[in-house]
């Protein structure tokens, strides 16, 4: 699995742009949002590919047992 990270990029103006990597679907939006609530107003969005791609859910171990008789 990609690794998740969130980059910030603060210009010379005081804006800050916010870019999201390796985290898909709708799950970008609720690991930035404690950010931009203390950032203040945002003025422009703009969805990237991985923002429309589907959640990735790790498949759970698969354990077995085999019984000697």
């Amino acid at each position: 699995m990609a690794r998740e990270r969130i980059e910030f990029t603060i210009r010379p103006d005081g804006t800050v742009e916010e870019r999201t990597i390796g985290i898909p679907g709708e799950a970008c939006e609720e690991a930035t949002a404690g950010a931009e609530a203390a950032l203040g107003e945002i003025v422009h969005r703009e969805a990237t590919a991985e923002r429309y791609e589907a959640p990735v859910d790790e498949a759970p171990p698969v354990y077995s047992r085999r019984d000697d008789d």
